[in-house]
C-alpha cells in the first residue's frame, strides 16, 4: 500500500515527465531469462529499467523501484491488494495515484513511482530501503533491505533494456504495435475478416497509427474493447480485443501516441490487434493500405499468415 505525497515539486517534475515515457516500448531486452522469474515477471522489470532510463534516473533509482516491486507485488502487475491497491507498486487511485487502468500500465505506474522518487530529498545517499520507503510510506519500511541484492542482479542483467522511438513513419503513419502477423484481411471460417491481426503479449502498447480525434472507446460485440479513430480524408482505424483503453471519446491524438495495450477481449483466439482500416466507410486491407501508399511496412511478406 502507498500514499500519494502531495506538493508543486511533484506535480511539475511529473507534468515534464509523464509525456516522454508514456509511449515507452520495451526494447533491447529479448531472450533474457531472469533464474527464479517468469516471462511477465521479467517483462515487467524489463519496463521499470527502461522507463528509468528513459527519465533518466541513475541505476541505484533503478535498483529502488525493482526492489520496491519485488516487495510489493513480485513483478506482477497485480489487479488486487490492500483496500484499492493496484499494480506494479500497489500505487492506489484513492490516493491520486491515477485511475485503475491508468496504474496497470506498467510504464505508467512506473513513471509515477520515480517521479516521487525524484522528488524525495537526498534520495541517492540513502539505503535502498529507505529511499523505497520514502515512496511507498509502508508499515514495514526494513522490508524492502532484503529485496536489494536480488533487484540489483535484475537491473544488471536487464541493462540493454530501454524504450525505443516509435516506429518510423510515413506520411505520418506509423505502426500501431510491435508483434507478428498472423490472421489477415480476407475470408476467414466463411466470414470476412476485416482486418489484420498482430499478435503480441498482453499489455504490449497499442499506438495511434496516424494523428487523428477518437470517436468510440469501450466496449464492442466480438471486439471486447476497442478503439475507433476519425482521420483526414474519411479515414477511420480501429483496435481491437484490448486489454485496456488509455483514451476517451474526443480526445485528439498524435501518430505513435499510446491510446490502449493489446488484450484477448471478446471473441479472440489469443493475445493480439485486430488492426482494421475504414476508407469512406469501406473496410479495406491494412496491409495494402500501407503498402500502396508508402507508409511503413505493417507485415513483411516472411510473417505475414493467412
Amino acid at each position: 500500500m502507498v500514499v500519494a505525497v502531495a506538493g508543486a515539486a511533484i506535480t511539475s517534475i511529473f507534468a515534464a515527465r509523464q509525456t516522454s515515457s508514456s509511449t515507452c516500448l520495451v526494447a533491447g531486452a529479448d531472450g533474457i531469462t531472469l533464474v527464479g522469474y517468469g516471462p511477465e515477471e521479467t517483462r515487467n522489470a524489463a519496463t521499470i529499467v527502461a522507463v528509468g532510463k528513459q527519465l533518466h534516473v541513475p541505476e541505484q533509482g533503478q535498483v529502488v523501484a525493482i526492489a520496491t516491486a519485488l516487495r510489493e507485488s513480485w513483478l506482477r502487475n497485480l489487479t488486487w491488494g490492500d483496500r484499492d491497491s493496484l499494480g506494479l507498486f500497489q500505487q492506489r487511485p484513492s490516493m491520486g495515484w491515477g485511475t485503475r487502468e491508468e496504474i496497470l500500465n506498467p510504464v505508467y505506474s512506473s513513471t509515477q513511482f520515480y517521479t516521487h522518487l525524484l522528488a524525495v530529498p537526498g534520495w541517492k545517499k540513502m539505503r535502498v530501503t529507505d529511499a523505497a520507503d520514502a515512496v511507498q510510506k509502508s508499515a514495514l519500511p526494513e522490508a524492502y533491505a532484503e529485496h536489494e541484492a536480488a533487484a540489483r542482479a535484475i537491473v544488471a542483467a536487464l541493462h540493454g533494456a530501454h524504450c525505443q522511438p516509435a516506429p518510423a513513419s510515413g506520411g505520418g503513419w506509423v505502426v500501431p504495435t510491435t508483434g507478428t502477423c498472423t490472421s489477415g484481411y480476407g475470408p476467414r471460417n466463411g466470414e470476412m475478416h476485416r482486418g489484420q491481426d498482430i499478435a503480441a503479449p498482453i499489455r504490449t502498447p497499442i499506438l495511434a497509427a496516424h494523428t487523428g480525434t477518437v470517436i468510440d472507446s469501450g466496449p464492442a460485440s466480438g471486439y471486447g474493447l476497442w478503439v475507433r479513430i476519425e482521420h483526414p480524408g474519411g479515414i477511420i482505424t480501429v483496435y481491437g480485443h484490448n486489454n485496456v483503453n488509455h483514451v476517451h471519446v474526443g480526445d485528439r491524438v498524435q501518430a505513435g501516441q499510446a491510446i490502449a495495450e493489446v488484450g484477448n477481449r471478446g471473441e479472440s483466439t489469443g493475445a493480439h490487434l485486430h488492426f482494421q482500416i475504414e476508407d469512406n466507410g469501406q473496410p479495406v486491407d491494412p496491409v495494402a493500405f500501407y503498402h500502396d501508399r508508402g507508409h511503413p511496412s505493417l507485415c513483411g511478406e516472411a510473417e505475414k499468415r493467412n
